[in-house]
């Protein structure tokens, strides 16, 4: 038999293992293994499943026995090889790795003193520090610099192996030994591995290339998700201003009525709430202001009711929900003259144009909002993020 039909021979047998490994009576399909709440029926479906392919491997009566057991034992051991156990699939992410680092129960962990912290850094109205690190451009002044730098975050791993492994190299070369590692015979070994050196030259401007695209691709999410932020908080500003320039004043003092600043007030309640809820929802450092306990620390502070943290926990909804309070709240103060038109504009103006604007900003506010997790969740496809890391590695 020559080699190409034997080649053709061990292909056919695999596919048939394969075709019956996937088709046949023997075996039912094997279920797609994922963090549920059927996991127990899963693991019975597991155990009633072959442990073993070779079972399920039929060759025609002509194969030869040593070929067919080879190949049996090939499809086997491929099988148990890209198997996946329970144990390997539960591992695997489930979620929004950008959103919640692929942990579920981020929101739910934190002890009292936590929470509070957590709940006063969200709800504070003063801004520490810039959000985006500022700099000099001086070179003196950037050289200095170490948090938050590149230099930071590759020192203490990447560069410290790579110098480790250079200097291993340097003393193989140089360091004396025993005859047969003479240095000239190990400057000889050297020598004969000009080849790898080739090849690594024409890989080194592959891996530049691909580290360079993956990194503009990296800061072009970083830019847009930072540009939505300010889009959100842009949408927030009008809502505060439209609020501000159409709530009813006294005619003789110019200030707000009573009415109108409680309004005022609840509005500038509604939108903090918001933002402390919609960024609880797609940072894992605010998320356990989600939970029951962190909407309790809110309430201590402030920035929501207990009958608003019932409604929020019915509808699990959160932030979504808060939005929808704006909208009803701008409709009923519109409706009831808390919210129309200005004491420099005559009386009977109709209110439809400020609940048109503020609707408007609304529904510009949740599709402006609504993109931030979508970008998170397609950062880069799992398929080009391995590429780099096998390049890189």
């Amino acid at each position: 038999m020559s080699p190409s039909h034997l080649a053709l021979l061990i292909t056919a047998i695999s596919q048939s293992a394969l075709h019956h490994s996937h088709f046949g009576s023997a075996a039912p399909p094997r279920p797609e293994w994922r963090l549920s709440a059927h996991r127990p029926a899963l693991l019975r479906a597991n155990s009633r499943r072959p442990r073993s392919h070779t079972a399920l491997l039929s060759a025609p009566a002509w194969v030869p026995e040593w070929l067919h057991n080879g190949t049996a034992t090939l499809v086997n051991r491929t099988a148990r090889l890209v198997e996946k156990t329970p144990l390997q699939a539960a591992a695997e992410p489930t979620s929004n790795i950008a959103i919640d680092g692929g942990d579920l129960w981020s929101r739910a962990r934190g002890t009292r003193e936590e929470l509070k912290e957590i709940a006063s850094l969200a709800s504070s109205t003063a801004a520490s520090a810039p959000i985006i690190p500022q700099y000099f451009p001086q070179r003196a002044w950037l050289w200095r610099q170490w948090s938050g730098t590149i230099v930071r975050r590759v020192l203490p791993r990447e560069v410290i192996w790579n110098t480790a492994v250079a200097c291993s190299i340097a003393l193989f070369l140089t360091m004396p030994g025993p005859a047969w590692t003479h240095p000239a015979w190990r400057m000889t070994l050297a020598s004969s591995l000009s080849p790898l050196e080739k090849v690594w030259l024409l890989a080194s401007s592959l891996v530049s290339f691909v580290l360079s695209f993956f990194l503009s691709q990296a800061y072009s999410v970083w830019r847009n998700v930072y540009s939505s932020a300010r889009r959100v908080q842009g949408r927030l500003n009008d809502l505060g201003l439209l609020c501000a320039a159409f709530a009813t004043r006294d005619a003789a003092t110019g200030s707000y009525t009573s009415e109108a600043e409680e309004t005022l007030r609840t509005v500038a309640r509604y939108v903090r709430l918001f933002n402390i809820l919609f960024y609880a929802s797609v940072t894992t450092q605010f998320a356990p202001l989600q939970s029951p306990q962190g909407l309790d620390a809110l309430i201590d502070l402030g920035a929501l009711t207990a009958d608003e943290k019932d409604g929020l926990l019915a509808s699990a909804q959160m932030h979504n929900a808060v939005l929808e309070w704006l909208s009803n709240l701008f409709d009923t103060s519109v409706g009831d003259g808390r919210l129309g038109v200005s004491v420099s504009r005559l009386q009977g103006t109709s209110p439809i144009a400020l609940q048109m604007a503020l609707q408007n900003k609304l529904v510009e506010l949740r599709s402006t909002y609504a993109s931030i997790p979508d970008q998170l969740s397609g950062r880069m496809p799992l398929a080009y993020v391995q590429l780099v890391q096998i390049l890189t590695d």
